[in-house]
């Protein structure tokens, strides 16, 4: 049964490098595990609070040990120094 994560970004406009390499990497990780990037969304008007991210991101995985193998994987965790460089604000989220 599949398994769906939503990430909330803001990406940092002053490391666009780090981003860059950030995507560049953790997309094929993801493809490696059997997930995919299900849809994009760009965070537009807030009606209620205040904007919380600038971008959310709908992941696909088989099953949840996709996801834990992803992120508890050797690959990702040297990853994480890049992405938190690359993001101001970075979540995620399994939502079913």
């Amino acid at each position: 049964m599949s398994v769906y994560v939503i990430a909330c970004l803001t990406p940092d406009p002053e490391q666009m490098d780090a981003y860059q390499t950030y995507m560049a990497t953790a997309l094929p990780l993801l493809e490696k595990v059997g997930g995919k990037l299900s849809q994009h969304f760009p965070v537009g008007d807030v009606v209620v609070g205040e904007k919380p991210t600038e971008a959310i991101m709908v992941v696909e995985y088989p099953d949840i040990a996709a996801v834990h193998a992803l992120f508890d994987s050797d690959e990702y965790q040297q990853l994480i120094p890049v992405r938190d460089r690359a993001f101001s604000t970075y979540s995620v989220s399994i939502v079913s």
